[in-house]
């Protein structure tokens, strides 16, 4: 390759210390102040040779050596006011003074303004949250949404019993904007401090800063909605992978966190968790809350009860095996052995989950309990000889299962896996109602393409608008056995839950209108509510089942982050195949009724009936907000209880006979 062309003219010197100045400067602030500081020496070098050479023309009688030349010079270069230092000179010292000061003036108020820029530059740098951070084994949040607020409260309940616990955030989110977000939402953050910064979380550079290395757990959020269309769901999906990839290369492959992401489209969740399995849990919102939706319309009372297990706020989830193993006990029997928690199920050596087992099964030594406790701490196994209550016999039921009525209002992206699940629960011949204002074509296809693939379902669309009195009189709500409310995709959740309570409103109208007979209503209404803080406005609408969508999701989230496992409890727990929990009549368990009992007896019961007994619903508690609506979870094996046939048991069992 040819050399470039040269000039044949050299450069001057005037030219090469005009720019060796300019590099030098352009290195940052430590260059602009050993600029600054080389100018001050240079200048009182300048003025002190100055005065010394003066001395020798017209000496200064005042002053007694050489050396306080030097001390008079620096201190009218550092000091205006030293001027009067030669009020008694000679000339050639008054101007000499006077020289030196202004050098001095004009040096120290550069050096003055170079330092306040710097100080104020410090300051928007911390401000934009771009310094790193000095934690360990803190949790990390990768993105800033609604549902951020409600992870963080609850690793502050999962953090109360540590003496300095912090959640760091990153998103690219302005850091004044996420603490001020924070700080009006989060009033008591216990011993939890939260740590913002601002940045890309796909930012190999970023990560480092947040010590993704040393952090305990990390959850990564989606850019995208559930309700945005599937194109933008793509994308926050792709950006979730590639803040994967950026975690796994900032912390190294063998150093992997705990990583809880949120991902909408199946393809991506298996691809995420192929990267790292065991390490990467891909949650999928819209599957857990489609889930959850069919079983409390199936279940009064039962988002009570999953409100209690989900999250740090009540029960967890904890695994547990005695050190010296199970001794060949049954399970009907270790269901006993632990006073004030229940047994839920097995964790087997093969690393299966085995929810509601069998009373004679004998899990190996290796096996380890699943158990719904308040706290680890109240996690005691007896080893030694149990009493276990004897058990009655069981009332005559029907297993028989009849057609339900379902009436679903409004439509989202979960409406066609609610209809899907239904399909796999409800016995044939059962309908379902979708009423809608203004539905579209593609609504329309998903019904007839739900029409083919659920035989078990009587599809039918309604068009009429429910915030009608007329459509409802029409429609009879009091006909179906619930009426589930869809929050709308989209929007302000303000806002949408605004529109469900005007419905809920006209519903609560209706059936006060329908004329008085000897039985009540039994129509249940289930909702989503999307902001937690509108809850007792709902309740004030007569609703009993509701299901916080947002907030539902993100202690799951938070759960799973810390405790990886839990994600497959909830996944059996929630899906259609195996044991669900149920709430069940006490007349099931008991032929006279009321009847004086313990739990203990309740869980012998439930066993009889081939359950799994973890609390009691009272009717009489059901309206008191401060019982949990009548919810007892895990309640002593020896607490004395009262059942009436209103009463019901909370079990885990195949189905809801």
């Amino acid at each position: 390759m040819p050399d470039a062309p040269r000039s044949s003219r050299a450069p001057s010197f005037g030219a090469r210390l005009n720019y060796f100045v300019d590099n030098f400067m352009a290195k940052g602030g430590l260059s602009v102040f050993l600029a600054l500081l080389t100018l001050f020496v240079a200048a009182f070098a300048l003025m002190s040779a100055l005065r010394l050479l003066g001395a020798l023309v017209l000496p200064e009688e005042s002053l007694a050596s050489f050396r306080d030349h030097f001390w008079r010079t620096f201190l009218q270069i550092s000091d205006a006011g030293a001027v009067a230092e030669d009020g008694d000179a000679n000339p050639i010292n008054k101007v000499l003074g006077i020289a030196t000061i202004s050098l001095g003036l004009v040096l120290f108020s550069s050096l003055v303004a170079f330092i306040t820029s710097q100080f104020e530059a410090r300051l928007a740098s911390l401000r934009k949250g771009k310094s790193a951070i000095l934690e360990n084994g803190h949790a990390l949040i990768l993105g800033f949404r609604e549902r951020t607020v409600e992870i963080i409260r609850e690793l502050i309940i999962a953090n109360e019993s540590e003496r300095d616990a912090a959640v760091a955030v990153l998103a690219e989110t302005d850091k004044e904007e996420m603490d001020d977000y924070f700080r009006d939402r989060i009033e008591d953050r216990k011993s939890t401090r939260i740590i913002t910064r601002s940045g890309s979380p796909s930012s190999i550079d970023a990560l480092r800063k947040m010590a993704v290395a040393d952090a305990r757990s990390i959850l990564i959020l989606n850019d995208a909605l559930s309700s945005d269309p599937r194109e933008k769901k793509s994308v926050g999906d792709a950006r979730v992978l590639k803040t994967i990839m950026a975690v796994i290369a900032a912390s190294g492959e063998n150093n992997i966190p705990a990583i809880a992401a949120e991902l909408h489209l199946d393809r991506n969740r298996r691809l995420a968790q192929a990267i790292a399995p065991g390490k990467i849990l891909a949650i999928n919102e819209d599957a857990i809350l489609a889930r959850l939706l069919v079983q409390t319309s199936r279940t009064s009372g039962l988002s009570v009860v999953y409100s209690n297990l989900v999250g740090f706020d009540g029960c967890e989830f904890y695994f547990h095996a005695p050190d010296g193993g199970w001794g060949g006990r049954p399970a009907g029997e270790i269901q006993f052995s632990y006073p004030g928690c229940s047994v839920l199920g097995y964790r087997t050596a093969d690393d299966r989950i085995h929810l509601n087992p069998p009373a004679d099964f004998r899990p190996a030594d290796q096996d380890r309990a699943i158990i719904l406790a308040e706290d680890d701490s109240a996690i005691k196994f007896q080893p030694g000889k149990i009493k276990i209550p004897e058990r009655a016999p069981l009332p005559a039921t029907s297993n028989e299962r009849r057609p339900e009525r379902q009436l679903l209002s409004g439509w989202n992206v979960k409406a066609p896996l609610i209809l899907r699940e239904y399909n796999d629960y409800v016995a044939p011949g059962s309908e379902v109602h979708v009423v809608l204002a203004n539905p579209d074509d593609a609504v329309r296809e998903q019904l007839e393409e739900l029409r083919r693939s659920a035989p078990n379902l009587g599809l039918k669309l309604i068009k009429a608008d429910v915030h009608s009195f007329e459509t409802l009189t029409k429609l009879r709500p009091e006909t179906y056995d619930n009426v589930i409310l869809l929050a709308a995709d989209g929007g302000i959740a303000e806002e949408v839950d605004a529109d469900s309570i005007a419905v809920l409103l006209q519903l609560r109208q209706y059936f006060r209108s329908l004329p008085s007979t000897s039985e009540p209503v039994a129509t249940k209404l289930i909702t989503e509510v999307m902001d937690s803080d509108n809850i007792e406005l709902v309740l004030q609408t007569g609703v009993r089942d509701f299901l916080i969508s947002n907030q539902f999701v993100s202690r799951i989230m938070a759960q799973v982050s810390l405790e990886p496992e839990v994600l497959r409890i909830y996944e059996d727990l929630f899906g259609a195949e195996g044991a669900e929990a149920y709430l069940k009549s006490a007349d099931r368990y008991f032929s006279s009724l009321p009847a004086e009992t313990t739990f203990a007896h309740c869980v012998a019961q439930a066993q009889a009936r081939g359950e799994t007994c973890l609390g009691v619903k009272l009717a009489a508690e059901e309206g008191d907000a401060d019982a949990h609506f009548g919810v007892h979870l895990i309640p002593p094996l020896d607490r004395k209880l009262v059942l009436s046939a209103a009463d019901e048991l909370i079990v885990l069992a195949e189905n809801d006979a």
